[in-house]
């Protein structure tokens, strides 16, 4: 489990060992944490204010505004990437970048809810106009099945295949392309290719006939 806010911890962190008690397959829970100085989210702000979202795996921090074209879904994990996203919506929403923003804590739990919720939160064909913004790397995503062009959009600490160099937590987050500056940029750029890039996989699967 990837934990990117204080509150999050206790109810993803209950929601497994009851499962894990009931269930003698599950035999090791993984949590992993950070404690940089970020203030607690205000979740009277997020779609779901649900203050134990966590235990049900992936939640929905912005959803698509009604009534106007919808630009792709994108999946946060991670504690800078999440914050910095976060920062960054009142700045989408100015632009009219109209994205649904999702919140990956655990692809286990997720899996565990009713097929009603999942599909919510991320229907089937979520998967082929889906970015993610992640501390991790691209070896690893937050779920499975991410999708064909979900690589070529989405921000993570190893986009350029090298170490980064160091210093301090600043230096490292805006060379990792991670800084709410960076976030924004992609996030505009995965939201205005979206015509082009459902129809790119569309004649893809049209060569199939």
């Amino acid at each position: 489990m990837s934990f990117w806010d204080y509150n999050d911890v206790a109810s993803g962190y209950f929601a497994a060992v009851e499962i894990a008690a009931r269930d003698p397959k599950v035999g090791v829970i993984v949590l992993e944490v950070a404690r940089p100085d970020f203030p607690v989210a205000d979740r009277n702000t997020f779609a779901d204010k649900d203050p134990k979202a966590a235990a049900k795996g992936m939640y929905v921090i912005k959803d698509f505004e009604p009534g106007k074209p919808k630009h792709g879904y994108v999946i946060a994990q991670g504690s800078s990437s999440t914050v910095n996203l976060v920062s960054v919506l009142p700045r989408l929403a100015e632009e009219g970048l109209n994205v649904k923003v999702i919140s990956a804590i655990s692809e286990e739990l997720f899996h565990r809810q009713p097929e009603a919720y999942r599909n919510s939160v991320l229907p089937p064909e979520s998967r082929y106009d889906l970015m993610v913004v992640s501390t991790g790397t691209r070896r690893v995503w937050p779920l499975e099945d991410a999708g064909p062009l979900t690589g070529e959009y989405s921000l993570v600490s190893d986009w350029h295949d090298e170490w980064l160099t160091g210093g301090t937590e600043s230096d490292v987050i805006t060379e990792a392309h991670l800084d709410p500056e960076s976030i924004f940029q992609g996030i505009k750029r995965f939201a205005s290719d979206h015509d082009s890039r459902i129809s790119r996989q569309a004649a893809q699967l049209e060569s199939l006939r």
